[in-house]
């Protein structure tokens, strides 16, 4: 019950041996960077998700396993725009349950970017037209005054490895792009003497199928025992199904 409730509050605060291909889709569109995360009813991706969570100076680490499934599955009008309702749903890592629905998120595509409404925060996911080197602030909107999300700050999301190729161990897929969101450190290098914090997001999308890999890691460490007191979460999930 402890590591289900552990699992659920970490995605609301936010795989097989064998190797599936994403091929290229040519569909019509006047921004076809658009289709790097496509708004269609019905469409789902399902991840494998590997979790672990850190518990400070008494060493506790929880490694949980599951697997999630978003799914849009409506239209809404949200802030008088034109909104998608991506329902997410969970169930343990062996894929024998039945999905249970956890969260949903609001998706608004907008004259250049794409929102995205989770947990109560606005992201601006992407900026288009996709291209390599632009950068934004796609936590811009988040309440950073709020401790819980303060190391949100200052995030400077940017495009990389457009058009390439991309395996998550899990599928492959033969044109990508790269949000890199944040990689940011504070005595990582010297965790076992000095207080300080490691912080790296980044998510991979292909055509036509939408996000297909997502890293999340943020902790901190203190001193004395610094190795010990660490606190925070890491979160890594892969695509191994879509439609």
């Amino acid at each position: 019950m402890i590591r289900k409730n552990l699992s659920i509050l970490l995605l609301m605060a936010i795989c097989f041996t064998t190797v599936f291909s994403c091929k290229k889709i040519t569909t019509s569109n006047a921004d076809p960077t658009r289709n790097y995360f496509p708004l269609t009813l019905g469409k789902y991706v399902v991840y494998d998700v590997d979790s672990i969570y850190y518990f400070g100076l008494a060493g506790t680490l929880y490694e949980i396993k599951s697997q999630m499934k978003y799914v849009i599955t409506d239209t809404v009008t949200y802030n008088k725009q034109l909104s998608y309702l991506l329902d997410v749903y969970s169930r343990p890592y062996d894929g024998a349950a039945e999905w249970i629905g956890i969260s949903q998120i609001i998706v608004t595509p907008t004259a250049n970017s794409l929102l995205y409404y989770q947990d109560q925060t606005k992201y601006v996911k992407m900026m288009f037209p996709i291209a390599n080197g632009v950068t934004w602030q796609g936590n811009q909107y988040a309440n950073v005054l709020d401790s819980p999300f303060a190391y949100l700050n200052g995030w400077n999301y940017t495009y990389q490895n457009y058009h390439l190729a991309y395996t998550n161990g899990l599928l492959t897929c033969d044109n990508t792009v790269t949000i890199m969101e944040a990689d940011q450190n504070v005595n990582y290098q010297d965790v076992n003497s000095l207080p300080g914090y490691r912080t790296y997001a980044k998510e991979v999308y292909a055509y036509n199928v939408g996000m297909i890999y997502k890293e999340w890691t943020h902790y901190t460490f203190g001193y004395p025992d610094s190795a010990q007191n660490k606190s925070g979460y890491s979160v890594v999930m892969k695509a191994v199904e879509y439609n």
